[in-house]
């Protein structure tokens, strides 16, 4: 009864709270189901798990990131971004010795004013440059996330990959269609990232050495060819129903650093994934994230 009684809760909150953040008058505007594509386009939210291997906390996120993933199947894209003291490469001895830090990943860690890990972004809301209150501990992760799930979609991001295993290439195609054309502020830009699962490396957990353990949506390397904050979209007013098409052409390097050397890492496009984020760049947060295997 109790669960029952919990569905109807969240259906009618689904229908009752408001979606102005968005949209200016919601009413006057067709759903996503009306857009003329097929089914309807739900909100999916990005985490951004801020971490290092030297952060002995850090596990507890990764698996509170990785539980809100399976609660909310094809709705979740998870980032694990390493950046900040805890992420440094030990300059000598054997240990914790690979280096997943990324130039976008450690431009965003200083915009976005980390100091404590793990931290994240859900959604990269309640960002201000006068305040740390888009910081969110890994403890309210699940609670950000069914939020912004309440909320309906404005956007669709849609990918298309093409990747060559002999040359290593991809080619990657993403299209952008806005659902709404009452959008305020903008412009709206869109991140295009590579992320790998399931590197096998050292991680300090708990105040213990974990040699092989499994590092998940490991943040790589940026496909935008406008750099660390992507390429503008559209600019205010945006055009409804109309489709937005940028192509991008990436070559996976061997390792990551691609010099290799003790601290690279291998890299393994069956194992990688395109993330596309579309986000407001006034206000940086995301309305929309997408997220699509390279080889299947």
């Amino acid at each position: 009864m109790k669960n029952i009684l919990k569905l109807i809760v969240v259906a009618a909150l689904a229908f009752t709270i408001p979606s102005c953040d968005y949209v200016n008058n919601p009413i006057e505007n067709a759903s996503p189901a009306d857009t003329g594509s097929t089914g309807v386009v739900h909100r999916k939210v990005l985490i951004e798990d801020y971490t290092g291997h030297k952060c002995t906390a850090c596990p507890q996120a990764a698996l509170a990131a990785q539980s809100i993933l399976l609660a909310n199947p094809g709705k979740v894209v998870v980032i694990g971004v390493h950046a900040g003291f805890f992420s440094t490469p030990s300059s000598s001895g054997s240990n914790y010795l690979a280096d997943f830090r990324t130039t976008t990943g450690t431009a965003y860690n200083t915009f976005f004013g980390f100091t404590q890990y793990p931290s994240g972004l859900v959604n990269r809301k309640d960002y201000t440059s006068l305040t740390t209150a888009h910081i969110k501990p890994h403890g309210s992760w699940a609670t950000e996330t069914a939020a912004e799930l309440l909320k309906p979609a404005v956007a669709k991001l849609e990918i298309e990959n093409t990747y060559t295993s002999g040359s290593r290439g991809l080619s990657c195609e993403v299209k952008t269609t806005f659902l709404y054309d009452t959008l305020t502020e903008g412009p709206y830009k869109l991140i295009v990232l590579i992320t790998q699962d399931s590197i096998v490396a050292n991680q300090l957990d708990n105040g213990t050495l974990f040699p092989n353990y499994v590092h998940k949506h490991v943040l790589r390397d940026n496909l935008s060819t406008g750099g660390t904050w992507g390429d503008v979209i559209s600019a205010i007013p945006v055009t409804k129903n109309s489709a937005i098409t940028k192509t991008y052409s990436y070559t996976f390097p061997t390792t990551y650093p691609s010099a290799g050397g003790t601290r690279a890492t291998n890299c393994d496009p069956n194992y990688c994934a395109v993330v596309a984020i579309l986000y407001n760049d006034l206000t940086k947060e995301v309305i929309q994230v997408e997220e699509k295997h390279v080889t299947h």
